[in-house]
């Protein structure tokens, strides 16, 4: 790795040192910066659109360190599977499933997968009922120059009874470290 930050650094639980939002949100950007010169893990991206709601479900291999993008509006998280650390505010927390959280506008997020895949679902009022995602991109995220996890995706498969779109990484490519840009 070059000289930024790394998982070891930001997920030390045994680091005294203080940290503000502002040193928080630069550390995960260095570390995405970092793992995107890196081998990609396999993650399994899910839209699901629910009157008034919009569903964004990750599946993440086990041993996975992950970014995602900042957000522009509160939501709701819920961890439906596996035990992931991750930073909340300017603390970094393990939360192990089932657990749901509000997550706050302007965070971006950094995780780490321990033995289990982890199953994550960002939870977002949709009041149009938009389904068209790059809309739905815009609305939510501050996307970063690399783009989101699924925009960097080739293969989508539909299942239009169901409401869903599934995301498939088109490289068959399993990496213990991996980035995901929007979680």
């Amino acid at each position: 790795m070059g000289g930024g930050v790394n998982a070891v650094e930001l997920f030390d639980p045994d680091s005294t040192a203080v940290v503000t939002p502002e040193v928080m949100r630069q550390k995960v950007v260095a570390l995405q910066d970092e793992l995107l010169q890196m081998p990609q893990a396999d993650i399994v991206t899910t839209h699901t659109f629910l009157p008034g709601v919009y569903e964004r479900k990750i599946t993440v291999p086990p041993w996975t360190v992950l970014t995602g993008a900042a957000h522009k509006t509160d939501y709701r998280v819920r961890l439906e599977k596996g035990t992931i650390a991750v930073n909340i505010d300017t603390e970094v927390v393990v939360l192990t499933a089932p657990c749901e959280f509000d997550a706050k506008a302007g965070e971006q997020r950094a995780g780490r997968v321990f033995e289990d895949e982890v199953v994550w679902v960002d939870i977002y009022p949709n009041p149009d009922n938009c389904q068209d995602l790059s809309v739905i991109e815009d609305r939510l995220y501050v996307v970063p120059e690399c783009g989101l996890g699924d925009a960097r995706k080739r293969l989508a498969l539909t299942n239009e009874t169901e409401g869903e779109v599934l995301w498939l990484d088109g490289q068959q490519q399993q990496s213990p470290v991996a980035p995901l840009l929007a979680v």
